[in-house]
């Protein structure tokens, strides 16, 4: 678990949201992750970061909570969501003019209080059948 000293400063959930996807890209670039794609839409559905990582698709759901709030957050990336996910990414592929590739969903779990916050990443969250 990484642990950095700035703090969100607004209560807005967008704006939380945001702060902490910016989060996830600077870990997953200095990790030698390629972020591809921000908050990537197609019709309803999104996906909050898409990354390459050596020949891998990643695509990455991103939590940010109150310390604490980690178990909350993963039980939030239920069923329903991962099919979600898993239909963006298929209808993202679509759309790609390169060769099939190796395709993985991880989940990033920011918690944050006053003092600072620490990140979680979770390789391989779910699968997709194909």
């Amino acid at each position: 678990m990484i642990e950095g000293k700035d703090v969100v400063r607004t209560v807005n959930s967008t704006e939380r949201g945001r702060w902490g996807e910016g989060i996830a890209a600077r870990h997953l670039e200095n990790h030698g992750y390629q972020i591809v794609e921000r908050n990537w839409r197609f019709q309803k559905l999104e996906i909050d970061l898409i990354a390459r990582h050596e020949r891998d698709w990643v695509f990455v759901e991103v939590k940010v909570r109150k310390t604490g709030g980690l178990e909350e957050a993963l039980a939030s990336v239920d069923l329903f969501k991962q099919q979600r996910i898993i239909e963006a990414a298929h209808q993202f592929l679509k759309r790609r003019l390169e060769p099939q590739a190796n395709t993985r969903f991880d989940i990033i779990c920011i918690e944050f209080d006053t003092k600072g916050w620490r990140i979680q990443h979770i390789p391989d969250a779910f699968i997709s059948m194909p």
